[in-house]
């Protein structure tokens, strides 16, 4: 211990290189272990994102196909109930009453008398009312699915309405059904929903429209390889970024 006293007093700064090898020893190997769990994720990330993007590649061909199938389905549902959406159109509630009540305008039920009928007997539901399009639902993912289905749902549910419109002679309005209401709130804001059931004229096929707009929307999205795909490699490639400049400044 008086050794060690009489050095420090004789030799003051020995101490203080030694402490500041120590440390700068310490500091090395630290470093060293960072760099090299730094690198490790860095590589582990950069694998992950090569999987990704093999995997969306492999994919691509099936989600391309199967947005097309729907959005093909889409368009033959418009084009059959085209006359029947087109009445809303034209003419108003009031009108539509005394027509299916036989008090007047008897030539606007041409337009809807493709829904009359049972409705599992008729091509206007029948046709559409299949489940062929389910295989379509794995690769074009929930949303666009939902999209779609609503679609078809409402053209459903308003060729019912007016099919019990000429059941019971009396105009059953598509504005004032819950049903509509509620599928439409699926994939649309209840504030517009609610704009939409309070026109006189042409609501519907705006609400069609604006269902058509929400699908194209995202069948681009869908296409370019998912919302979620992008967004995950967006996540990792920020995060290959971060750690790299990590690397580079412990190098």
């Amino acid at each position: 211990m008086a050794a060690a006293w009489l050095v420090l007093r004789l030799f003051p700064g020995t101490l203080t290189k030694f402490v500041n090898k120590e440390v700068e020893r310490r500091s090395d190997a630290k470093l060293e272990r960072l760099k090299a769990d730094l690198q490790g994720s860095y590589s582990t990330l950069k694998n992950s994102v090569d999987v990704i993007t093999a995997t969306n590649s492999g994919m691509h061909p099936h989600i391309i196909g199967s947005v097309t199938a729907l959005w093909a389905q889409m368009i033959s549902i418009r084009d059959k109930f085209g006359a029947a959406v087109g009445f809303d159109n034209i003419f108003t509630a009031e009108e539509a009453g005394q027509a299916f009540r036989g008090e007047d305008h008897p030539n606007l039920l041409e337009y809807v008398r493709a829904c009359e009928g049972d409705m599992h007997v008729n091509p206007m539901f029948t046709d559409f009312n299949g489940s062929d399009m389910d295989r379509h639902r794995l690769f074009s993912g929930d949303r666009l699915w939902l999209i779609f289905h609503i679609f078809r749902a409402v053209h459903l549910r308003y060729g019912y309405l007016l099919s019990q419109s000429f059941k019971l002679r009396e105009f059953v309005d598509w504005r004032k059904d819950n049903g509509i209401g509620q599928l439409l709130g699926a994939v649309l804001d209840q504030a517009d929903v609610s704009k939409l059931r309070a026109m006189e004229l042409g609501g519907l096929a705006a609400a069609i429209a604006r269902l058509e707009a929400e699908f194209l929307h995202e069948a681009t999205r869908v296409m370019s390889g998912s919302k979620a795909m992008a967004d995950s490699l967006s996540d990792m490639h920020s995060i290959l970024l971060l750690q790299n400049a990590k690397v580079g400044k412990v190098a």
